[in-house]
């Protein structure tokens, strides 16, 4: 699974995302039914994104397996594609801001506010026609990867422990006096 770390990498996985509608929904829509195969595929794709995000392959797998089960188990429970697309926004802010990255609480909430109130109303303006679940994959997860061009947000540590400030400003320290003045 490929990392997605950038605008970039991101914005790419919502066009490859939207392509594969399409196919998916001919592939298991005669089997399973419009309705189960969008939520089949909307947890997927959740699962998907939630995982690529995470820095290391395990922490990939180990995210995605969590997406899928708690994805899963809100397309059990959900009413409808609305109230699982709702579910599955919040789902990616908690995983994305929660477990994947750091970043201040307060800022944290306010930037998955927007991104994910916006991604949802974006997704819903585009979601029109036949192609209404592709287009609206894509604004979505489009809306998402601006979350790459916001500063302030880091990467959280893949060892499980907490850093202690004492040894990070000391390494700081050394890392500036050991640099040539040239």
């Amino acid at each position: 699974m490929t990392r997605l770390d950038s605008f970039g990498r991101s914005a790419a996985f919502a066009a490859v995302a939207a392509l594969v509608w399409m196919p998916w929904a001919m592939l298991t829509a005669p089997f399973l039914g419009v309705p189960a195969a969008r939520a089949l595929y909307l947890v997927a794709v959740a699962a998907l994104y939630c995982g690529g995000l995470a820095k290391s392959p395990p922490r990939r797998a180990s995210t995605t397996l969590l997406v899928s089960v708690v994805g899963c188990l809100l397309a059990l429970v959900a009413s409808g594609t609305p109230e699982l697309c709702v579910a599955l926004a919040a789902t990616l802010g908690v995983v994305r801001s929660g477990l994947v990255h750091r970043t201040a609480p307060a800022r944290a909430v306010a930037l998955e506010a927007a991104l994910l109130l916006g991604g949802l109303l974006f997704a819903r303006f585009l979601a029109a026609g036949p192609l209404a679940t592709a287009f609206g994959v894509w604004g979505f997860l489009l809306v998402q990867s601006c979350f790459f061009l916001v500063g302030g947000v880091t990467a959280r540590a893949d060892d499980g422990r907490h850093p202690d400030a004492f040894e990070e400003a000391c390494a700081r320290a050394t890392e500036v006096l050991e640099r040539p003045f040239v």
